[in-house]
Parts: structure tokens; C-alpha cells; sequence
């Protein structure tokens, strides 16, 4: 004869496990949602990235504003985004235009007004175009990157285009940890410059310094001498810098502005647009998700259930237009997906050439993988010569 405690506690049991899988299916659940919609921001974002290359208005090179005053010539030009599959085929237009807004950097201003004062030291100078330089290089890494796949089906970029970035700004992280131990020994021709002009009201003047200068050719050896030790000192560090500046680089393409139809777009724009013209294919992949859950989670019959109610919104009985394709209004024919011309032309200085120092360039070329005896050997020369001229 069956116990009714036992039967009780069967009941109990079978009760606080439908309990216990009902909370993991409403966490998997609510779960699942959270990442596609991070995951659907992230493709928002990429989408825009693409466009904003193709429009080639990042800071890309060192000659250039916002890194000198040397403001380059683009291109402006209109991007397709949200393309239809329509014969012909059409899409929405989206421009980035090269104006004072787009154009600026708070960090590169900075660093430009402070290379423009007087008053700016060699050290200074240093560390910044070690850092320019890093910035400059990631943002023709992504450049570069982003205009490729931006020649991809825009389906496959919605889709994929969050993968790929995050593997390659990985590489990418990596590679400026080679790129800045370059950069650290390829800058110390800094240490052998000198101010040449005393007027406050003028830009620097830089000039090298050679052994005509005993004093400054001096410091600066120290200097080279102190900053090698100082790298090995920072070795543990290495990362710090690398992470900052390709996180500034990815950070500072979210503050970029288009138009679209004569009217101002932010990226929050262009993502809400991505919900509403990818709609169907987001709500298809949580629904699968979801009916995948309550199969696992539940059973049957309420696995069974969810496809049930997914039908009927699907087909329009519950009238919630989950599924429901959008109006798509303002769309014109495509256009060229190529990229934007840039010029940037370096105005004549009129100078000549500048010569580096004998430790600089013994340095440039043990790292070069070259000889330094016949550059020494050279600048003593021209020393001999120089000293030959003064005694007549």
C-alpha cells in the first residue's frame, strides 16, 4: 500500500524541479535577449564604422590635421546602408561630412597646441609622437579594415562584422606592443633637437644638435642612455599604452556625426534604423533560442506551446508586429561602394634636410641591421672639414 507521505513528497519534489527549470528557462531566456540586443549595438556600431571609412575622413595621417594644420582635401560622397534586394536595387544614403566637428580630436588637438607652443620641451615632443604615432597607425588599421568588409554583402556585416572586428583590433592590440618598442628607440632622434627660437610669440624652431655642441650632445647621449634603462624598467607596463590608444581610437569613432537626407545622424540613430530594417531576422534568431530553451529547460508540451505562440504571431492571429515587415521609405538607387579620396599636401618648408646626431644615427643603424662604424666615420669627416674651414 502507497504512502501518502511518500506520495506528498514526490509531489513536492516534481513541483520545486517545474519551479527550478522554469527560472533557468526565464534567465536563459532573458539572457539570450540581452546579448543579441548588446550583440545587435555592436553590429549597429561596425555597420557605422564601415561607412564612416568608406567616407576615409579618420585621422590617418601623421602630415596632417588634426596631428599638424595641414587640413586634407576629401571627398565627400554618399554611402549606401540598409540596401534592399530589389531589381534595381536601393538603399538609404549616408554621408560624413569633413567638417569642423568631424575633423577635431580633444586628445590630438592637445597634442598639437602643445608641439605649437613655445615653451614645448624635447622630452615633450617625444612622448607625444610616440603616442601620435600609435593613434595614427590604429586608425589606418581600422581604415583599412573596416573599408574592406564594408564591401561585403550588408547582411553578412550585421551578422558577422562583430566577430571579425573583435579578433582583428586583438591582433591589432598586439601588434602595437611591437609597434611602441619600435617607436620608443626610432623617437630618441628627439633627444638630440634643440629650440632655436628665443620669440614667445613663434612657433618651435627645432634644430639638431651635433658634436659642435659638446653640452647638448652630451645630455642628450644621457638621455638615450637613461630612457634604454627606463624601457626595461616599464617592460612589465608594455600593455598600458597599446590599450589606451586602441581603445581611444574605437572610443572616438562613436562621437562621429552624418547626414542623411540633409539632416544630422548619430550612431544611436543608426542602430535604432538597424532594429527596425533587421527586425525579422533578430526576432527569428531569439525565437529560436527561446524555443530551443523550452524544449531543453521544460519538456515537450511546453516547448510545443512556445512554437505554438511564435506561429501565431508569425502569422498575424496575435496581432503583435514582431515579425511584421517595415514601410522602407527614403530609399534611393545604390551607388559606388569605393572609397573616398583623401589628399593631403605638405606645404614646401623651404629647409633643408636636417642631419642627426653620431649616437642617434650609430642607433638608427644597429637597429636597421646595418653597420655603425662608416656613419661615425663619415661624421667625423665632415667634423674635420668643418674645423679645416674655421682655422682659414
Amino acid at each position: 500500500m502507497t504512502n501518502s507521505s511518500d506520495t506528498n513528497e514526490d509531489t513536492n519534489t516534481g513541483s520545486d524541479e517545474y519551479w527550478t527549470n522554469l527560472k533557468k528557462f526565464l534567465q536563459t531566456t532573458i539572457s539570450v535577449i540581452i546579448f543579441f540586443i548588446i550583440y545587435y549595438f555592436g553590429s549597429g556600431f561596425f555597420l557605422f564604422l564601415c561607412k564612416l571609412a568608406q567616407s576615409n575622413i579618420l585621422p590617418t595621417d601623421l602630415n596632417c590635421y588634426p596631428y599638424t594644420d595641414n587640413k586634407p582635401n576629401i571627398q565627400t560622397i554618399d554611402t549606401n546602408i540598409f540596401k534592399t534586394y530589389s531589381d534595381p536595387q536601393m538603399a538609404m544614403k549616408l554621408s560624413f561630412p569633413y567638417n569642423s566637428y568631424n575633423s577635431s580630436s580633444k586628445i590630438l588637438d592637445l597634442f598639437r597646441s602643445y608641439k605649437e607652443e613655445p615653451s614645448s620641451s624635447a622630452i615633450g615632443n617625444y612622448f607625444i609622437s610616440i603616442i601620435e604615432s600609435l593613434i595614427s597607425q590604429n586608425y589606418k588599421f581600422i581604415n583599412y579594415i573596416a573599408n574592406i568588409i564594408n564591401g561585403l554583402p550588408e547582411v553578412l556585416i550585421v551578422i558577422f562584422a562583430p566577430i571579425i572586428f573583435s579578433i582583428l583590433l586583438f591582433i591589432l592590440f598586439l601588434y602595437d606592443h611591437l609597434y611602441l618598442i619600435y617607436l620608443w628607440f626610432a623617437k630618441m632622434d628627439w633627444f638630440f633637437k634643440i629650440n632655436a627660437n628665443s620669440e614667445q610669440s613663434k612657433k618651435p624652431l627645432w634644430v639638431d644638435v651635433s658634436l659642435l655642441n659638446p653640452i647638448s650632445y652630451f645630455c642628450a647621449i644621457i638621455l638615450v642612455l637613461v630612457f634604454i634603462l627606463l624601457f626595461f624598467i616599464l617592460l612589465l607596463g608594455l600593455p598600458v599604452l597599446p590599450l589606451i590608444t586602441v581603445s581611444w581610437c574605437i572610443f572616438s569613432c562613436l562621437f562621429y556625426t552624418g547626414e542623411m537626407y540633409g539632416k544630422s545622424t548619430s550612431l544611436l540613430s543608426i542602430i535604432s534604423q538597424l532594429f527596425k530594417y533587421y527586425k525579422i531576422s533578430f526576432m527569428t534568431i531569439i525565437s529560436f533560442f527561446i524555443i530551443v530553451s523550452a524544449f531543453g529547460k521544460l519538456g515537450v508540451l511546453p516547448g510545443v506551446f512556445c512554437v505554438s505562440v511564435i506561429v501565431l504571431i508569425y502569422f498575424g492571429v496575435i496581432s503583435i508586429d514582431l515579425f511584421k515587415r517595415n514601410t522602407e521609405v527614403g530609399l534611393t538607387k545604390v551607388v559606388s561602394d569605393e572609397q573616398a579620396k583623401k589628399v593631403c599636401v605638405i606645404p614646401s618648408s623651404g629647409k633643408k634636410p636636417t642631419q642627426h646626431g653620431v649616437v642617434y644615427r650609430l642607433f638608427s643603424e644597429i637597429f636597421s641591421g646595418q653597420t655603425g662604424g662608416t656613419i661615425l666615420t663619415k661624421e667625423l669627416k665632415d667634423i674635420s672639414k668643418k674645423m679645416g674651414h674655421i682655422k682659414k
